[in-house]
């Protein structure tokens, strides 16, 4: 199983920070691989909702479908999600204030498919590529919130 702890200082109340990620109708704004929504519900995300999350890995479009287990607003989300070939995640985003802004934290959990190859694949290619994305997730929410008007 991988695992990455991202984070970044966003320079925003926590409200303002969750408002962006609670929509996840909003995610291909911040992060570059995510091609698609899809049943999103449209409003601040609540614990039972779901959704489909296709990606662009590789060259490849990939679907996921993620379920929230619990939302504290403004402070935490957690999502569990699945995808093709068995490969599941769980991302917590904790949000806390420091400061006049947020520390925003991205915690991931994940497990790939095919066992032993699997690991090998993580550990020489896909942890450090998960790493960068997660990264620039971060990075890019930062100006979006920071160049939203309070």
């Amino acid at each position: 199983m991988g695992h990455l702890t991202r984070s970044t200082v966003v320079d925003c109340p926590p409200e303002r920070v969750f408002q962006v990620l609670s929509l996840v109708e909003r995610l291909p704004e911040f992060s570059s691989m995510t091609v698609e929504i899809r049943n999103g519900p449209g409003r601040p995300l609540q614990a039972g909702d779901r959704f489909e999350q296709v990606v662009k890995v590789l060259g490849k479009e990939l679907e996921s479908e993620w379920t929230v287990v619990e939302v504290v607003a403004p402070s935490l989300q957690h999502l569990e999600g699945t995808a093709a070939g068995g490969a599941r995640a769980t991302l917590i985003e904790r949000l806390t204030a420091e400061g006049t802004g947020t520390r925003v934290e991205l915690d991931v959990d994940y497990d790939l498919p095919l066992g032993i190859l699997g690991e090998a694949i993580d550990a020489v290619y896909l942890h450090r590529k998960n790493e960068e994305q997660a990264d620039e997730i971060l990075e890019r929410l930062k100006a979006l919130c920071e160049a939203t008007p309070s």
